[in-house]
């Protein structure tokens, strides 16, 4: 189901601002992470700092929910219940009442993102905006200030949607989404294409990196692995997985050998 089919089904199911219980177990929020998560994804290490306050000092800051119908919907927290869920909390945890409408929340989780304490990337926020342009309920101010996009960003997103037609919904990247709009033939060049983008952007990180660093990474690999772990939490195994590949075959023969002497 599309974004804009969520947010239809939430305003045909919501009669009115409603508060609940100040605590509700995690079983009973729902996360509708394509309406109101609007960061690309969770960020490990902020979970894996949240997991020790939890385990340290216990519930933490409530988290942001709606009632529409029978449904508790969760607008703002997605990290807290991701950490809550991960370091096996059982009690109820605390929660705050959004009194408004599900298209307010909307922007809201938007808004609330923008200034948090981990602030979405341009990435992020050129595609909360697409998706905004995709639902088709708020006006050109509404997702510039949301998103942190200028207007004029989404008014080219609002192009692109009209000459997609029927086929914008089929884009849940805005990256993707102008280059369909521009031409480009997906079928054929989408991994190449994909390819490409990936290894800008892990330039462009590598370049902040050493603008950051300097030589202080690489100098130091194992205070660097240290700092990898903090940064990727849980995602670290995978990550380890995705650099094996990036190894020469005498590299990782070399490790290979390393490992069987110990």
């Amino acid at each position: 189901m599309s974004a804009g089919d969520q947010l239809q089904e939430l305003m045909s199911q919501f009669t009115g601002p409603a508060q609940g219980p100040p605590e509700l177990r995690l079983q009973a929020i729902e996360a509708v992470p394509q309406l109101f998560q609007p960061r690309g994804g969770i960020s490990e290490r902020h979970v894996s700092d949240l997991i020790k306050a939890i385990k340290a000092i216990g519930a933490l800051d409530p988290v942001t929910v709606m009632v529409v119908g029978d449904r508790t919907i969760l607008i703002d927290g997605h990290h807290r219940i991701e950490a809550y869920g991960a370091a096996k909390w059982a009690a109820p945890v605390p929660v705050m009442y959004f009194e408004g409408t599900p298209e307010e929340a909307v922007l809201v989780a938007g808004e609330a993102n923008s200034k948090a304490k981990l602030p979405m990337d341009n990435h992020d926020r050129q595609n909360f905006a697409w998706r905004l342009v995709l639902i088709d309920r708020h006006s050109k101010a509404e997702v510039a200030k949301a998103s942190g996009i200028s207007e004029a960003q989404v008014s080219i997103m609002r192009r692109a949607k009209k000459t997609l037609g029927e086929q914008a919904g089929d884009f849940s990247s805005w990256f993707r989404a102008r280059l369909a709009a521009n031409g480009k033939d997906l079928e054929h060049n989408g991994e190449d294409e994909r390819e490409q983008w990936m290894q800008q952007v892990a330039e462009r990180y590598a370049d902040e990196l050493t603008k950051k660093f300097s030589t202080k990474l690489a100098l130091n690999p194992e205070i660097a692995a240290m700092a990898l772990a903090s940064y990727f939490g849980r995602k670290l195994p995978e990550v380890y997985g995705f650099l094996r590949e990036h190894l020469g075959e005498d590299d990782r023969k070399a490790i290979e050998v390393d490992n069987d002497e110990f």
